[in-house]
């Protein structure tokens, strides 16, 4: 069942480039895209933590506030990163570019808070950075904002998930995430806000979008997650959620024609890989596991 609960959360987490591709489709703009996204999302996590009774206003204060800015800061850079890059760039080469993140956080981890790293990490880390050179090389991209925005976006996440793996062991996690979708969710409405984005879908498909956002790659997705987590535990959880940027790349093949060049296919290969073989070394080391997935 645990086993089941990963696969569902991976699979609705990857629709969430392609939902963004049709959002563009259907005008949306992307701080208008984000705002509803997470205030409907915080909506419905906070009605599920209430009945878990999981009450986030039952938090001690500092932790409150530091999930707050965990959403605010870190996952609305991080979110408005990689919708930005979505813009121009495929949603297969953003999914898997985003998913050298275990990879940085293995090198984070080391400097910053002094973990070992095996030798197979080493080879992890080769291949996950080797893997992005080989995936941009093979499109033939000339340095572009959107390129930058790609790589910035694990970049932030790896930020996000080591400040937040230290409050997450304190707190429960569907209320802990409903507080994270508040502080991004209040983030994104400010910014669009500014940005006379702050307006309703102007049409029904737009409306379903949105919707379907806050539904299917956040709330489902994080609480099948959150449910699966402690039936397999963290270790074997993110090494399952390796199934994400697959789902995301068969859709955007068969929705928009997404195409790889033989080099490009051997970049996408070796980031799975990479991600793989850092996930199954945390298998026997479950303590190192980072238990966040947004």
């Amino acid at each position: 069942m645990g086993v089941a609960m990963v696969l569902i959360s991976a699979t609705a987490f990857g629709t969430n480039a392609i939902l963004a591709k049709l959002a563009y489709r259907e005008g949306l703009g992307t701080s208008q895209t984000l705002a509803f996204r997470f205030v409907l999302a915080a909506l419905g996590m906070w009605g599920l933590a209430l009945v878990l009774r999981q009450n986030p206003l039952r938090f001690e204060r500092r932790r409150l506030v530091t999930l707050l800015a965990l959403g605010g800061i870190f996952y609305f850079a991080q979110s408005l990163s990689y919708f930005l890059a979505l813009r121009t760039l495929p949603a297969s080469l953003c999914v898997l570019i985003a998913y050298i993140y275990p990879s940085q956080v293995v090198v984070a981890g080391w400097l910053f808070m002094r973990r070992s790293v095996s030798i197979w990490h080493a080879v992890a880390l080769v291949a996950s950075f080797a893997g992005v050179a080989l995936l941009v090389g093979g499109a033939q991209l000339r340095f572009a904002w959107s390129l930058v925005l790609a790589i910035a976006a694990p970049t932030i996440y790896t930020g996000y998930i080591l400040v937040g793996e230290r409050v997450m062991r304190a707190v429960p996690a569907v209320g802990a995430s409903a507080v994270i979708m508040t502080g991004a969710g209040i983030a994104f409405s400010v910014l669009a806000l500014f940005q006379s984005e702050l307006a309703v879908p102007g049409t029904a498909g737009g409306w379903a979008i949105a919707f379907a956002f806050a539904l299917i790659p956040t709330m489902i997705a994080i609480s099948f997650f959150l449910a699966g987590l402690p039936r397999i535990g963290a270790a074997r959880s993110s090494l399952l959620s390796t199934w994400e940027p697959v789902v995301t790349v068969v859709l955007a093949v068969v929705l928009f024609g997404d195409t790889f060049s033989p080099v490009q296919l051997v970049g996408g290969v070796l980031i799975m890989v990479a991600v793989v073989v850092v996930q199954s070394a945390h298998l026997w080391r479950p303590g190192q596991a980072s238990a966040l997935k947004q």
